[in-house]
């Protein structure tokens, strides 16, 4: 049963978990699902921090020649004639560059529209001659085949466009990789727009331009490779990289995902570059824009570039002009050069780098949460609200770091905000669950102790509610008793509703005192008081605290007593007995009615002290036990006495006040009183009886020396045995 009762308790946190790692699977393929967006943003942040520890510095193999805004206004607007793009091409061929891939794409011949104007708004009017000179100079008019000329004198590679929303095909796609597994998972393009044949038959190669963002229109990951037709095609990135390494043929690796193929990765060097199921690869990110150097366009075209100032280079032709349309967001900016993203995809083919998401990160997510909730469920529960926040942030903080170690060392991406949701969740489950329970400890303590003792002790009770209970032990503990002396003739004088004022102008300060010095409250029977201290809240000065009070209680009753007077009550007295010793407390009774209280000799011996007090004539009766550990007070001797029922005698005792207190009469009188009783006990009557008569002159109020005086006018004339110890016995309670 106790093992059910465990497992239950954990229920609610577990079927937490259940429902997150199931969300997770569920959505974890959706693109637009929360939890992607969520990972979205810890990827930006992630990269960012990252590039933060990061040395800016520019990567050497690649170089961008921009069309920039301000090679639009030196230039003219885009697009140029296929002759200063050749002339373009010229010049990066004369500075040493050793391939140049084209961010744009050339799927359409160029017209000269003067020309076709010119014919167009001369019409029938046209003479034949006149048409024959424009023919010739149409025929003269070759930007395609200058720019074709130009691109057959130096590897360079092409872009075309991949279209997933239209079937609409321009021209012819350039040769496939590959064959496309049966059964593979590749983005699947149904449309294109290709470069002109008469470009693509003379470049090195070419590549799609199409990048895909995610759900929130970010950048993060650009594919390699894409299929059509049954065929794989390469990004222009990847056949960059090919043309750049002289290469025609690269190895892709496909995987058996169930019944289909996803793809795993690329072999262009010895190095795999990874890829996710799809063939994306996550693009490289450092830093922000700046990472390669830029060339504005128009300094190439004005023959501003050094004869062999990018030699070796592979150049990337592309634009940050912002009426171009080819800026995408990215982690790092919303307004981006799309031709980075590509040079930055070449750069990583070329030189490895490349973050990535293992195939078996599902597997290992999931098998961590398990790991995580396990130690949550055994680590949570029991512990305090305070400690559990704390707790929850350092467990947070801890995977955060974990994860960005991992992408920072070994580059590989792994979600984070499942997990963090996953810990959250069990975690706010354990907090509200503690709350709850802690509530509810409070009400039990409290309603089991507030009638009992002070509300310091149940506030620090509440502190370690698991070290209290109602349940019974044994321990030493002080107990005290009060009664008001001649109460019967007392309650006989005054009516039901006066006894009870009485009562109640009594009891009320007399518990303040009880309380303020930390005691537990028994009962109240009648106009008997009863207390203890030691229980339930540990206390080393129980028993002083006990004593102190017992003298307040003696102060207090002296000034009510006037104040009674002068409303017209009776004034009253108190006797208090006060006694230390082992005794039985817990939650003692029937199954009706149950009280917190305190049982044993010890007890016993308490309430017969007091009951003695008035036979002694003193308001406080103490005993031995008591005066051993209320070290901080000054005692008189009363009494050694045997109570009924008792057969071991104790030593009674009068507290006097706290040490360092007392004046130099009553030290004298104190130190006198204790040399009679020295005298007494060797039965030396005469020193004894002279010592107590003197006492007596000075001390008319004091009974004990009375006491004493008369029991020494008996005893002289008693035959003591030898064993006499002084013991006096009580024949009644």
């Amino acid at each position: 049963m106790r093992t059910i009762s465990g497992f239950l308790k954990h229920l609610p946190a577990l079927l937490i978990a259940v429902v997150m790692i199931g969300w997770q699977l569920i959505t974890q393929s959706g693109d637009r699902s929360l939890l992607n967006r969520l990972d979205y943003v810890f990827y930006d942040w992630r990269a960012q921090t990252g590039a933060f520890f990061t040395r800016a510095e520019l990567y050497a193999d690649v170089v961008i020649v921009d069309i920039d805004e301000e090679s639009i206004q030196r230039e003219g607007r885009w697009p140029w004639s296929r002759a200063r793009v050749a002339a373009l091409v010229e010049s990066l061929q004369e500075s040493g560059a050793a391939v140049v891939a084209f961010d744009v794409v050339f799927s359409e011949s160029e017209s000269n529209n003067f020309i076709e104007s010119v014919a167009a708004s001369a019409g029938p009017d046209l003479s034949d001659e006149e048409r024959a000179v424009l023919n010739r100079i149409a025929m003269s008019w070759r930007p395609d085949e200058q720019l074709a000329e130009r691109l057959s004198e130096i590897d360079t590679v092409l872009g075309f466009f991949m279209h997933l929303d239209t079937s609409m095909q321009i021209g012819r796609l350039p040769d496939p990789l590959t064959s496309a597994p049966a059964g593979n998972v590749l983005i699947n393009a149904s449309g294109y727009a290709a470069p002109l044949l008469e470009l693509q038959d003379v470049a090195a190669g070419s590549g799609f331009v199409t990048t895909f963002p995610d759900a929130d229109g970010v950048i993060r990951r650009t594919p390699l490779f894409m299929s059509h037709d049954g065929s794989v095609y390469p990004s222009l990135a990847l056949a960059s990289a090919m043309t750049y390494l002289l290469t025609d043929e690269v190895e892709l690796e496909f995987a058996p995902l169930g019944a289909v193929q996803a793809a795993s990765g690329i072999r262009l060097t010895d190095a795999l570059v990874q890829t996710d199921a799809v063939g994306r690869v996550l693009a490289p990110y450092r830093q922000g824009r700046g990472q390669f150097r830029y060339i504005p366009a128009w300094i190439a075209l004005a023959g501003g570039l050094a004869p062999q100032e990018l030699e070796g280079k592979l150049v990337f032709v592309g634009t940050s002009a912002i009426g171009l349309a080819d800026l995408v967001s990215t982690p790092f900016a919303t307004v981006f050069p799309g031709v980075e993203v590509q040079a930055l995809v070449a750069q990583g083919l070329l030189r490895g780098g490349f973050p990535y998401r293992p195939v078996w990160e599902p597997g290992a997510v999931l098998v961590f949460q398990l790991a995580l909730l396990l130690l949550l469920v055994w680590v949570l529960p029991g512990r305090r609200p305070l400690t559990m926040v704390l707790a929850a942030i350092m467990i947070s903080l801890l995977l955060v770091a974990l994860n960005t170690l991992i992408w920072t060392r070994w580059r590989m991406d792994f979600p984070m905000v499942s997990t963090l949701l996953l810990a959250q969740g069990v975690f706010g489950w354990y907090l509200v669950t503690e709350f709850i329970h802690e509530y509810a400890v409070e009400r039990r303590v409290r309603g089991m102790f507030a009638q009992y003792v002070p509300p310091a002790h149940i506030d620090r009770m509440l502190d370690n509610p698991e070290h209290y209970s109602m349940a019974g032990e044994s321990k030493e503990l002080t107990v005290l008793f009060s009664d008001i002396r001649s109460f019967t003739t007392i309650s006989e004088q005054l009516s039901a509703a006066q006894l009870k004022e009485l009562l109640n102008l009594y009891f009320t300060p007399i518990t303040e005192s009880i309380f303020r010095n930390d005691g537990t409250i028994d009962k109240y029977v009648g106009d008997m008081v009863m207390a203890f201290w030691g229980a339930p809240v540990d206390d080393p000065e129980h028993a002083e605290k006990a004593v102190k009070t017992a003298m307040e209680m003696q102060a207090i009753t002296r000034r009510l007593s006037a104040e009674l007077t002068e409303k017209g009550f009776p004034p009253i007295q108190i006797g208090v007995g006060v006694n230390t010793g082992l005794m039985n407390v817990g939650d003692m009774g029937s199954q009706y009615r149950k009280a917190y209280t305190v049982l044993g000799d010890a007890v016993n011996l308490g309430s017969r002290l007091e009951g003695l007090t008035k036979f002694y004539g003193v308001d406080v009766l103490v005993g031995e036990t008591t005066v051993k550990e209320a070290d901080g007070y000054a005692f008189r001797f009363c009494d050694r006495i045997q109570v009924k029922g008792k057969d071991i005698p104790v030593d009674a005792y009068e507290p006097l006040g706290e040490k360092g207190r007392l004046d130099a009469v009553t030290l004298n009188r104190l130190t006198r009183y204790q040399r009679a009783i020295e005298c007494y006990r060797a039965r030396q009557w005469e020193q004894a009886d002279a010592i107590f008569q003197q006492l007596q002159l000075e001390e008319p109020g004091c009974c004990l020396y009375g006491l004493y005086r008369e029991r020494i006018s008996g005893l002289r004339q008693q035959t003591l045995p030898e064993d006499w110890d002084g013991v006096y016995r009580h024949t009644s309670k």
